[in-house]
């Protein structure tokens, strides 16, 4: 799990999620409201104007796991999960982490 991954503040627009997703490695943009998980953003459409909120544009059900889920469950998921992102949350929905699988699928991403 990626302990401190990239986050923006969840009235971030949508040209600071789009300056985030120039970076190829960047799947998933977190928004995050001090350490309360406020939605994840993978894609934003080409109409939508650089001062706009990101937050309409977050994705309705992403996918999250508690932290006590078992190594297998884990993986299972982010390789079901097609950006291979999974959200950890506690049980107050505060942001914990990022599980990450490589692109290749036979690992989790390791923070550099």
């Amino acid at each position: 799990m990626l302990r401190a991954p990239k986050t923006l503040a969840a009235d971030a627009t949508v040209a600071e999620v789009r300056e985030q997703f120039e970076n190829p490695k960047v799947q998933m943009v977190l928004l995050v409201d001090g350490e309360k998980f406020a939605g994840a953003v993978t894609a934003i459409p080409v109409g939508a104007a650089p001062t706009d909120l990101a937050h309409g544009y977050r994705d309705e059900n992403p996918e999250t796991i508690e932290p006590e889920a078992s190594a297998e469950d884990a993986f299972a998921r982010a390789t079901a999960s097609p950006n291979r992102r999974v959200i950890v949350l506690d049980d107050e929905g505060n942001l914990l982490g990022l599980l990450c699988l490589k692109q290749d699928r036979t690992g989790f991403c390791q923070s550099s």
